[in-house]
């Protein structure tokens, strides 16, 4: 039996420390860009395949929105000024900022997908 307050939004057991629930893993198409609001931070979800990854939904470049970039080899592009980064590791990927863009540990557990923002 699992104790109260430990059951997740969705009614299932809670997720493991530093990860929440924010998506159901069939809502994320192949392709598809999804924003979700995890605290106070903005988290860009885009599956390539059967790869989910996480990045913060603000360029380190200009503070502009992520979401809606072009993804290609592996890479995301803002839509503002250009700034390429790679989705796994969030290092830039061209010359116009060196800052990385953040990325967060990201996984699917019963059908699920939780994304860890500290850690």
């Amino acid at each position: 039996m699992i104790p109260l307050g430990k059951l997740g939004p969705t009614g299932a057991p809670a997720p493991a420390a530093g990860f929440q629930d924010v998506l159901a893993a069939d809502a994320l198409a192949d392709g598809a860009q999804h924003v979700v609001q995890i605290g106070f931070r903005r988290v860009l979800l885009c599956r390539i395949g059967e790869q989910i990854h996480a990045v913060a939904d603000v360029c380190p470049h200009a503070l502009q929105p992520m979401a809606g970039g072009e993804i290609a080899d592996g890479a995301i592009r803002c839509a503002k000024h250009g700034a390429r980064f790679d989705l796994c590791s969030g290092r830039s990927l061209n010359g116009v900022t060196k800052t990385p863009l953040p990325v967060y540990r990201v996984r699917v557990r019963e059908g699920r997908i939780e994304v860890a923002v500290t850690g």
